[in-house]
């Protein structure tokens, strides 16, 4: 190496200290961060050593916390609501710009017979939109819930297909093994590229108590309830969100606000119970000679108290001579605690993902413009879930259901087999919201509307509705306005079968 070849390497090479402060200040190590570790472990470690204390708390908060209960059910109203259902679109093959209306009948028809608690659910106990509340919440509540496709008939029903609704305590996240060469991580068996391959449940659920008869011997579950039965991932829908690659088990949704609900409400009880013990005081006696008090006590010749004294309504004390009374006037609860209380809130419905005003019920503060904003805000998050939860279940609970509704020949769709992604054009109707300020909301969505900015197809399904059920129900009523002649006219709209149309400002359309 010649002597100007090294010279030009040590330049180029910048020096160990340059190194260390171009690194992120997150990373940095001081005398402040020294209580900071942050391990380098997958999502499957982290999620197997908490996943069952964080959903044991999390059940604790949901029974005794009421913003936490709050926060769980506003979710569960806002996302799957009274349930989430459809709308069958199958096209005509001559003409795929018209619906297929007599298939598309047959199907819906179908589906909500099928829907009912005796045929769609194996213990007969929810119709299938409970189903969705039930998953749903105890998707948000444990983290994850597993739905197993049960292909045989139950109650009288003609479509040989149910559901079975499975608590997550059951997938034995505490089983790690292999199984014909797959590897089987907390009772989730997954081949070499992740995929699961089966799942394997406890016999029954392991904290459950048996009253009465235990089939399986004494009062409590006994070993044998740890007896694993192994069931193949495609009789299973496991209803959790992936945070990380490669995660396997769900957690739940308020693992990031647990600590914080729980000191919130035992910090408002404490300030309770401070709060009663002040005011059960109404005043302090002070006594000046140590004579006043009672007699000495002859076992021990030490001066006793006198006892406290209940006060009641129109009593009258007299206090011994250089007695004095003086009111007691405690400061609780804090004048801080209402301040306190909101920040913590506001801080546990943003990791939930819900507004402080929706956690409190609280919108005094609240004007138009914030109640809008905070709304439009929540419900694009509300439309996520709702995406993610028709996506994960919803889709394939209908593709499962099809199938068996044409083998068991109650759609009799002789064309299935050869073009079966025909029948699966359906458009699912989650719940929509109505306006803030309904006047000026329409006004602004007549104008996009015109402009070209939107569609009637969109902003009807914003409301929870379908444009072209909406249309067939327009035509109905106004059959029964001109049976009866009827003229209803409304302002800036008018239905009339011998004058134009009339939209918004009242401007007269073809």
């Amino acid at each position: 190496m010649s002597f100007l070849t090294f010279i030009k390497r040590i330049w180029n090479t910048p020096p160990r200290h340059s190194i260390q402060h171009r690194r992120y200040d997150g990373a940095r190590r001081g005398r402040l961060d020294r209580d900071w570790q942050a391990w380098g472990t997958s999502a499957n470690s982290e999620v197997y050593a908490s996943l069952q204390t964080l959903r044991n708390r999390s059940r604790d908060l949901l029974r005794n916390n009421d913003y936490a209960r709050g926060m769980v059910r506003h979710l569960v109203d806002n996302v799957v609501y009274t349930g989430i259902g459809f709308q069958a679109q199958i096209k005509q093959i001559k003409d795929n710009t018209k619906n297929e209306d007599r298939i598309n009948d047959l199907i819906e028809s179908a589906w909500s017979d099928w829907g009912k608690a005796e045929y769609c659910d194996v213990s007969g106990q929810c119709c299938f939109n409970e189903i969705q509340q039930l998953a749903f919440k105890s998707f948000l509540e444990s983290g994850e819930v597993f739905i197993r496709k049960i292909k045989r008939s139950f109650g009288s029903s003609t479509i040989p297909f149910a559901l079975e609704v499975i608590e997550a305590d059951q997938c034995a996240e505490d089983y790690n093994s292999t199984h014909n060469g797959n590897q089987i991580v907390m009772g989730v068996e997954i081949d070499r590229w992740k995929r699961p391959v089966a799942y394997w449940f406890y016999d029954y659920h392991p904290g459950d108590f048996w009253f009465g008869t235990n089939p399986l011997g004494g009062g409590r579950t006994t070993s044998n309830s740890r007896n694993l039965t192994r069931i193949p991932a495609d009789e299973i829908i496991h209803i959790y969100l992936r945070e990380r690659p490669n995660q396997l088990r769900g957690v739940p949704i308020l693992y990031s606000t647990i600590q914080r609900l729980r000191n919130l409400g035992e910090y408002e009880k404490s300030e309770l119970v401070a709060a009663r013990a002040a005011a059960s005081i109404m005043g302090l006696v002070y006594t000046p000679d140590v004579d006043l008090l009672n007699e000495p006590n002859t076992d021990t010749e030490e001066k006793e108290l006198p006892p406290d004294e209940k006060l009641s309504p129109g009593m009258m004390r007299y206090l011994a001579p250089g007695e004095k009374f003086e009111g007691f006037a405690p400061n609780r609860p804090n004048n801080a605690f209402a301040t306190f209380f909101e920040s913590q809130l506001r801080g546990s419905g943003a990791g939930v993902g819900v507004s402080y005003e929706n956690v409190s019920n609280d919108f005094s503060k609240s004007n138009y413009s914030s109640s809008r904003l905070s709304l439009l805000q929540a419900r694009d998050r509300y439309k996520v879930w709702q995406i993610w939860f028709i996506s994960i279940f919803l889709r394939r609970v209908y593709s499962e259901w099809l199938d068996m509704a044409v083998l068991s020949g109650v759609l009799p769709f002789i064309d299935y087999e050869i073009r079966p992604q025909r029948y699966h054009q359906i458009r699912w109707t989650p719940r929509g919201w109505s306006w803030v300020d309904p006047h000026k909301e329409i006004n602004a969505t007549i104008a996009a509307i015109k402009c070209g900015l939107t569609t009637l197809t969109d902003e009807i399904a914003k409301q929870g509705g379908d444009f072209e059920e909406n249309i067939k129900i327009l035509a109905r009523e106004r059959k029964i306005l001109e049976t009866y002649d009827i003229k209803l006219t409304f302002d800036g709209y008018s239905i009339h079968d011998d004058e134009q149309e009339t939209i918004g400002n009242g401007k007269k359309v073809n």
